[in-house]
C-alpha cells in the first residue's frame, strides 16, 4: 500500500511540475471558437475567445491578427491558438501608446493577457 501512494504521488507530482508556467518553453495551446477581435490603432490586435473569461490574447503580428479577422468573419471562427505569458521585452507588453496592449501588468479588464505564437483556422464557412 505504502509503494502504491509513493507511486501516486509521484505521479501527481510529476503532472504539476510545469503548472503555470506557460512560456516558450512550454506554450498554451487551445481550441476555441473566437468571439471577438479588436484590430488597435497601435498595430495589435486583442482576441477573446467564445469559451475563455478569464484571459485575453494579443498579438503585434498583423499576419496572425488579419488571419484571426477573417476567421471571426467567417461565421465559424473555429480555431488552434499557441500562447504564452507576456514577458519583459515584447512588443505586446508594453502600453497603448509603446505599441503593446493596454494593461495593467498582465490584466486588461480583469482578466490576464497572453501574447498568441500562432493562430491556425481550423474552418470557415
Amino acid at each position: 500500500m505504502k509503494r502504491f501512494l509513493v507511486v501516486v504521488m509521484l505521479l501527481v507530482a510529476a503532472g504539476c511540475s510545469s503548472a503555470g508556467r506557460i512560456d516558450p518553453d512550454n506554450p498554451g495551446v487551445l481550441r476555441d471558437y473566437l468571439f471577438s477581435v479588436e484590430p488597435r490603432n497601435n498595430g495589435t490586435y486583442t482576441i477573446w475567445l467564445r469559451h475563455d473569461d478569464t484571459g485575453a490574447y494579443c498579438t503585434a503580428d498583423a499576419q496572425i491578427g488579419e488571419r484571426a479577422l477573417v476567421a471571426v468573419r467567417s461565421g465559424s471562427g473555429l480555431v488552434v491558438m499557441t500562447y504564452r505569458n507576456r514577458q519583459a521585452g515584447d512588443i505586446e507588453n508594453g502600453r497603448a501608446d509603446e505599441g503593446g496592449c493596454a494593461s495593467e501588468g498582465n490584466k486588461y479588464n480583469g482578466v490576464t493577457v497572453y501574447k498568441v505564437l500562432s493562430l491556425e483556422v481550423l474552418s470557415e464557412e
